[in-house]
């Protein structure tokens, strides 16, 4: 089936619509680039080999749609596999669409600052003839210089614009450059201006008036955005792990590496960022080695997992013990002081974060003899890392040869979840494990994507023009416009159009040719749902027996990894 006939045939279902014929629409006529790209829009950093798109994923899109759907982009993407789509479809090269005006270029780099990736925001813009005066390109700017430390060249940027001052951004800016300034009655009078427009959140508001004012605050609230955390800064603000909830992942990311900032706090942001898809095992693995620990609290690491496992900084220290043990003596212990790292985790962002942490480690260590319990901890890592094939090789390692017999009943009833849960990923590698153990495989039941977060009534005509516009990615063979679709349809959950929001993301990404994504977006998941807040996702899920869209409980295999059922693998009789 043709991706928009799919798109929507199961649109139509979610809203209980019947589908009406459509007239055959013609594809524009292919553009010719040139590989060299002058305008922001059009410039990109990826190659095909670092997950890059088509250099046409452009052709039949719309300007005015991308823009708004840049609009609508994830500033924390819900899910690392969409953070991962976020960064590939922004930082792919490509021809943007005829008359695009240069604005949209500056709202890829504002998506791109906002959900962390600030240095490859600078680095397009560097590349690219984009106006720095530009209201849109100085705003992406101006969130990367506020989230490295750089508040004089931010508010340098606002005084230096040509034109759109006057926007709520640059207005609240310069309120946070003459507060900073010593300019407290102009700061006060703008404030004012905020105020009689209505144009502060309640965070805006109490942070913005204790910098004018010059009030000490122990506590606030939690900040959300790059001026927020450049208040934090300003006035000391002590920032916990639990003030994280609402940064976007720019935020994160900037706290993980803000050296005035307690540890704790710097590894629980490294592991939201992780989890938002704006840090990657390489730096997270910097990040950890950088800090400063005592030799006392690296030697007693097995100690402080067992009585500190919720404490953030316990991952820290177990990460630097684990790379201090290089001599091939060690493997043993090595091996079985990572998969109490692992174990350790007690959420989805801290469980994502630690198997990029010791992905290297975890794929070096194939093939030597480990316990049961070292090798399930393994085989979970290489599958929240992708590699499917990997997690394979560690299961076939605790079933010895096919013979489940000699197991414990917790790693038996591990291996079977854990098998359950790679047939999300990949049902081909998860059969082969299936059949080699003798178990039956019932996908795992997870929630939608659109089952998260809290959407508002008044937001239903955005969501009908993410729709609509996923409708004309599928038509035209837009596949960058469709899987920005898929992004903005993800970051804003709808009330009451929840199961229209998973049909669209899913399907968005298929037509996108993004199916590596939508695949490991369904076992993300699927395994979000074994943590402790996992209440909170089953209380999403549809009746037994349904689906989120109302179909019928009946799938095929190829259908499984984001529909389901109960996760209740069990090994199938053999005998009468």
């Amino acid at each position: 089936m043709q991706p928009v006939l799919r798109l929507f045939t199961t649109v139509a279902l979610a809203l209980g619509l019947c589908a009406p014929a459509f007239a055959q629409v013609a594809l524009p006529d292919a553009v010719e680039t040139t590989p060299l790209s002058i305008d922001a829009f059009s410039t990109g950093t990826l190659d095909r080999s670092e997950g890059a798109m088509p250099p046409t994923l452009w052709i039949g899109s719309d300007a005015e749609t991308l823009g708004f759907l840049l609009d609508a982009a994830p500033a924390r993407p819900l899910l690392p596999s969409l953070g991962e789509a976020l960064r590939r479809v922004l930082l792919t090269p490509g021809a943007g669409p005829d008359g695009a005006p240069a604005s949209l270029g500056g709202k890829k780099l504002y998506a791109l600052a906002r959900a962390g990736f600030g240095e490859d925001a600078r680095t397009i813009a560097s590349l690219s003839n984009a106006a720095r005066n530009d209201p849109w390109v100085g705003q992406a700017l101006a969130v990367a210089d506020l989230l490295s430390g750089a508040d004089n060249a931010a508010c340098a940027r606002g005084e230096n614009l040509a034109s759109g001052r006057e926007a709520i951004f640059w207005v609240k800016l310069r309120v946070f450059c003459y507060a900073t300034s010593g300019e407290r009655d102009a700061a006060d009078l703008t404030l004012g201006i905020l105020r009689e427009r209505d144009a502060l959140s309640g965070t805006d508001a109490e942070l913005l008036s204790a910098l004018v004012t010059g009030r000490v605050l122990q506590t606030a609230s939690a900040p959300e955005n790059a001026l927020h955390f450049a208040i934090y800064k300003r006035l000391n603000i002590p920032l916990s792990p639990y003030q994280l909830t609402k940064a976007d992942a720019g935020v994160l990311k900037a706290v993980a590496w803000s050296q005035g900032i307690d540890t704790p706090t710097r590894v629980a942001a490294a592991e939201h960022a992780a989890a938002a898809g704006a840090m990657r095992g390489p730096e997270l693995a910097a990040l950890f080695q950088s800090f400063s620990l005592e030799l006392t609290e690296i030697g007693a690491a097995v100690e402080i997992a067992r009585t500190r496992p919720d404490d953030p900084l316990t991952d820290a220290i177990l990460y630097q013990a684990v790379m201090a043990m290089n001599a091939p003596e060690f493997l043993r212990d090595k091996a079985a002081l990572i998969a109490r790292a692992l174990a350790v985790a007690d959420s989805f962002a801290r469980a994502h974060a630690l198997s990029l942490l010791y992905a290297n480690d975890t794929k070096d260590l194939e093939g030597a003899l480990l316990p049961g319990e070292e090798s399930r901890r393994f085989a979970m890592a290489r599958m929240a890392v992708g590699d499917s094939q990997g997690a394979g090789r560690w299961l076939f390692a605790m079933i010895d040869g096919g013979d489940m017999s000699a197991m414990n009943e917790a790693d038996a009833m591990a291996f079977i979840e854990l098998t359950n849960l790679l047939s999300v990923l990949d049902p081909a590698s998860a059969a082969i494990v299936a059949d080699a153990a003798g178990v039956s495989i019932v996908p795992p039941r997870s929630a939608g994507i659109g089952h998260y977060g809290s959407g508002l009534v008044s937001e239903g005509l955005a969501l009908a023009r993410i729709v609509d516009a996923a409708f004309d990615a599928a038509f035209d063979d837009g596949i960058g416009q469709a899987a920005l679709a898929a992004l903005a349809a993800s970051s804003t959950p709808f009330m009451g159009a929840e199961s229209v929001v998973d049909v669209v993301v899913r399907q968005s990404l298929r037509a996108a040719g993004l199916e590596d994504v939508r695949r490991r977006m369904a076992f993300e998941l699927a395994w979000m749902a074994s943590f402790p807040d996992r209440l909170a996702h089953e209380a999403a899920l549809p009746p037994a027996g349904e689906e989120a869209d109302g179909e019928s409980a009946v799938q095929t295999q190829t259908d499984a990894e984001y529909d389901g059922f109960t996760p209740r693998l069990k090994p199938p009789r053999k005998g009468p």
